[in-house]
């Protein structure tokens, strides 16, 4: 079995183990690291993800960016090209299932035209390492969405989700920084 498969398999079952209550305390934790990054207070934009399966929920972020008035935007799947393309969202109601069962913004909202204009992105994943590696579900959305991107890149898991070394290509991505519930690790 490829390497990479192996980790997704084994930390998939592991995360899907997880009580609602656990992942909730972890999520309000993580949430409060969070927005303990100066780089996080000070950014006016940025984008985010919608949990799905036992991701690191995001809803408590989402409040407090919207208290704070900084613009938040998440991505909706363009299957053809296989790219994300991410939407303003001003409440949490305007997602919908999408591609994969997975919430996205709607497509009729206010759409933004370059990445670049986001001071930072968070991104999901399966799993992270001790040098920024990321694996994610495999369809490499976010890594070509980074691949141009120069703003932050800010990684949410579960302790448990980050190991030592992960399997990485030339076209994986890193990210910048990784917050769990116990800490955050950081790269810049």
């Amino acid at each position: 079995m490829d390497p990479k498969q192996t980790w997704r398999q084994a930390l998939l079952e592991k995360r899907n183990q997880l009580t609602d209550a656990e992942a909730a305390q972890a999520a309000r934790k993580i949430a409060g690291r969070f927005f303990g990054l100066e780089e996080v207070r000070l950014a006016e934009r940025f984008g985010l993800y919608a949990a799905f399966q036992k991701e690191v929920a995001t809803d408590k972020i989402f409040a407090k960016a919207h208290a704070l008035r900084q613009e938040i935007y998440y991505p909706a799947v363009d299957s053809k090209p296989k790219t994300l393309i991410f939407y303003r969202v001003r409440d949490l109601k305007e997602l919908k299932p999408g591609f994969a069962g997975i919430p996205e913004p709607d497509r009729a909202g206010n759409r933004l035209r370059t990445i670049d204009y986001l001071n930072l992105i968070v991104v999901p994943g399966i799993a992270f390492d001790r040098q920024g590696n990321r694996l994610g579900r495999g369809e490499g959305y976010y890594d070509r969405l980074l691949s141009g991107y120069h703003g932050l890149k800010i990684g949410l898991a579960y302790e448990f989700q980050v190991v030592e070394t992960l399997p990485a290509s030339p076209k994986d991505r890193r990210v910048d920084f990784v917050i769990t519930e116990e800490r955050i690790l950081k790269w810049i």
